[in-house]
């Protein structure tokens, strides 16, 4: 019996070494799918012009979320967002415009996720280079988060008055 076990132990070892020394390696091509996928599903909704500009959006916002350090400034967010969609005086109904609100909701929601997944377990350096990204002069009006005098996290409390 117990050499049953050494064998199905033994055997399951040389079955996932393989796997287990590859992951790394399996793990880019995972990526670049998830982010191929992600570029052919906002095609029909976003122009080649207007995609890197959500990727960016949902870079800040992932950081935002990960990360200690920074924060994301919401106003920026939504106005980043907001270009994205077509003019309100534009000659997209109300439904229309709805549905490509919902959509690029659920292309930020993907593209997060995705670099939650990325950085999970490189947190410290992808929250450092958020933080260069805040603090240097040359992004800071390119960046989404608060200035580093700002960057305190939102209080739930409320005010009496």
């Amino acid at each position: 019996m117990k050499s049953t076990i050494r064998t199905a132990a033994a055997a399951a070892l040389m079955l996932v070494s393989p796997v287990l020394a590859a992951a790394p390696a399996a793990a880019q091509p995972r990526e670049d799918a998830a982010w191929k996928w992600l570029d052919q599903a906002m095609a029909p909704t976003l122009t080649e012009a207007q995609r890197p500009k959500l990727i960016w959006a949902a870079y800040n916002a992932a950081a935002g979320a990960m990360c200690h350090e920074v924060t994301v400034d919401e106003a920026k967010l939504g106005k980043a967002l907001e270009a994205l969609l077509p003019a309100s005086d534009a000659k997209t109904s109300d439904d229309q415009r709805k549905f490509l609100h919902d959509t690029l909701l659920l292309h930020l929601g993907s593209a997060i996720g995705i670099y939650a997944a990325e950085n999970a377990d490189n947190l410290t350096e992808f929250c450092a280079d958020a933080v260069a990204l805040r603090d240097d002069p040359a992004t800071k009006d390119k960046n989404l988060f608060l200035s580093k005098e700002e960057d305190v996290a939102p209080s739930n409390e409320v005010t009496p008055k």
